[in-house]
């Protein structure tokens, strides 16, 4: 049987890259720090660990502790303590209930929440390589699928999907939705899994246009404005028709959740905790050109602020490309649109574009458009080394507590 997977293309392009950049990364991470050791003493500003145990020690310190950053801390304090901090109400529920189940099994300690937490990362990213490979061969075709997933998985970015972070999980999730939707017409499936991943993060709701466009094609869309289906609505097509609206559902639950708990709204505790406030979509554009030419606070001459003005110019031109490139299939281009959008509402004096270049994962038609230009062997040249040492320098960063996304 493992012969047989091993044989399948995706399967084992796919175990190579998991296992040769997992490999690197756990010896690279231990570079970095050597190269800058990261003091052990307490800095909740500078090293926020959110008053949770410092992994620096043994074997946990060597194979936990690098990951041991950021948002990751929010993760396992939910998983320890639910919603006790507000500031913590803006992250869905999924990630960490899982990290607390499977964390409990191993006797629920902070060593145990984010070993669980790198487990479920590690083992969503493989099944995400496996599917990324799969969907690439049936929409760019086979050729182009090895040189998809090296893109995707080198890039800058993208070693946050070894990282105790809703990334793979997340991109599993919504990949598997828009795939089974898109190829399979598999409305019910694809619902769920679009619910599952607006309880992943918030913009997991965003997948119910791209499913609702593809439904109303696949089967009221017959005629320009026919919306009767034919053969008329039967049990089956209604389920999928409600299907289709569940990961906005998935959106609600949480939000109902929340109230339930009694924490304050969303918008206040993104204001109050996070200094981002829903405003104009693109407004957070012109705060970075402000920024970049020194005019800014926050973030004004940082390089992580060019790299993501960058990366926001690359997924626009890339949106608009995927509606000329797939004509046929919209709901990748409205996919794309829809998380751009939703993306570019909150603006911030503070850090515009916060996390872009993390975020860029989840655009899928921008790996598919690179993959076929990098057919080209410059481009391929540019896009492959220019990600490659952008890769091993936020990486580093990262490892030693410096902000990358």
């Amino acid at each position: 049987m493992l012969r047989n997977l091993w044989r399948q293309p995706a399967v084992r392009h796919a175990v190579i890259i998991f296992v040769v950049l997992r490999l690197f990364l756990s010896g690279w991470a231990v570079l970095a720090q050597l190269a800058s050791p990261v003091p052990d003493e307490v800095d909740e500003v500078v090293r926020p660990y959110l008053n949770q145990p410092i992994l620096n020690d043994g074997v946990a310190g060597l194979l936990l502790g690098p990951w041991q950053r950021f948002d990751t801390l929010h993760y396992t304090r939910i998983a320890a303590e639910g919603y006790a901090y507000p500031e913590d109400s803006v992250f869905p529920p999924l990630y960490p209930l899982l990290m607390r189940a499977l964390g409990e099994l191993f006797g629920g300690s902070h060593t145990a929440h984010m070993a669980a937490g790198i487990f479920i990362s590690n083992a969503a990213l493989l099944g995400l390589l496996i599917l990324l490979y799969t969907v690439g061969s049936d929409l760019l075709g086979a050729d182009h699928a090895p040189r998809l997933l090296v893109y995707f998985a080198l890039f800058p970015t993208a070693f946050f999907l070894f990282a105790p972070y809703t990334e793979s999980l997340f991109l599993l999730l919504t990949l598997a939705s828009l795939g089974l939707a898109f190829q399979h017409d598999r409305f019910e499936w694809a619902g769920v899994l679009g619910l599952l991943a607006a309880l992943t993060r918030l913009t997991g709701w965003v997948l119910v246009v791209p499913l609702a466009y593809h439904f109303w094609r696949r089967h009221l869309g017959q005629g320009k404005w026919k919306i009767e289906p034919i053969g008329g609505w039967h049990p089956g097509l209604i389920r999928k028709a409600a299907a289709v609206f569940l990961p906005a559902l998935g959106f609600l639950l949480f939000l109902l959740y929340r109230a339930w708990l009694g924490l304050p709204p969303l918008g206040n505790v993104y204001a109050e905790y996070w200094f981002q406030r829903t405003g104009f979509p693109g407004a957070d554009l012109l705060r970075a050109l402000q920024g970049m030419a020194g005019l800014g606070t926050g973030r004004a001459g940082e390089f992580t602020l060019w790299f993501d003005f960058f990366i926001t110019l690359l997924l626009l031109a890339t949106t608009i490309l995927a509606f000329f490139r797939w004509r046929g299939q919209l709901g990748w281009g409205l996919y794309a649109a829809m998380l751009l959008l939703f993306m570019l509402l909150p603006t911030s004096e503070f850090k515009p574009l916060y996390s872009f270049s993390r975020y860029a994962l989840a655009f899928f038609p921008t790996f598919f458009l690179l993959a076929l230009w990098g057919t080209n062997g410059r481009i391929h040249r540019l896009i492959l080394y220019s990600s490659l040492i952008l890769y091993l320098y936020f990486s580093a960063q990262f490892f030693i507590w410096g902000w990358v996304a």
